[in-house]
């Protein structure tokens, strides 16, 4: 099973896109962007497994989060890790922007407490920036693998260009 798991690279093409999906989730891996649905479905430990997951392969990751709150709670959320970003007052309190950085286990143990709450209501669906480069996909699908119930939806390839000399 081990084998088959790391052997997306395939001679004379890079790989550029992996999308995976279970019944209560999909993640679509590309070298920018790391694409999450979490269905209504899916499990508080679930979600866990694979933001932890993506944070331990690249802590780099990064996503902007929105959220709409009291002035005295901004603090709140830097606390738990959220950097601050930029914020407005609106009509129904103030609309604030957070990074939300993988390398801050606090901030993502709060973002994931977030989704299950959203989850009640509706699909979650979240885009994360990163630097993934094909080694760096291989490492995120052989991680998310090792999760269960994990399929591959598609895998995306374009050829390599040779440097004639």
């Amino acid at each position: 099973m081990a084998s088959e798991k790391s052997d997306l690279f395939r001679e004379g093409q890079e790989l550029i896109a992996v999308d995976l999906r279970r019944d209560d989730m999909m993640i679509s891996l590309t070298p920018h962007k790391i694409i999450l649905w979490f269905g209504r479905q899916a499990g508080e430990s679930s979600i866990r497994e694979v933001i932890f997951g993506i944070s331990s392969i690249d802590p780099f990751v990064n996503l902007e989060q929105e959220i709409i709150c009291e002035f005295k709670n901004i603090s709140e959320y830097e606390n738990m890790g959220y950097v601050l970003v930029s914020y407005g007052k609106t009509k129904s309190g103030y609309m604030v922007i957070f990074n939300v950085p993988f390398s801050r286990k606090a901030a993502l143990a709060h973002f994931v407490r977030s989704i299950v709450l959203k989850l009640r209501e509706n699909d979650v669906k979240k885009s994360l920036h990163w630097d993934g480069s094909p080694a760096k996909i291989n490492l995120l699908y052989n991680k998310l693998m090792n999760f269960d119930g994990w399929e591959i939806k598609r895998t995306g390839f374009k050829e390599k260009e040779t440097q004639v000399l």
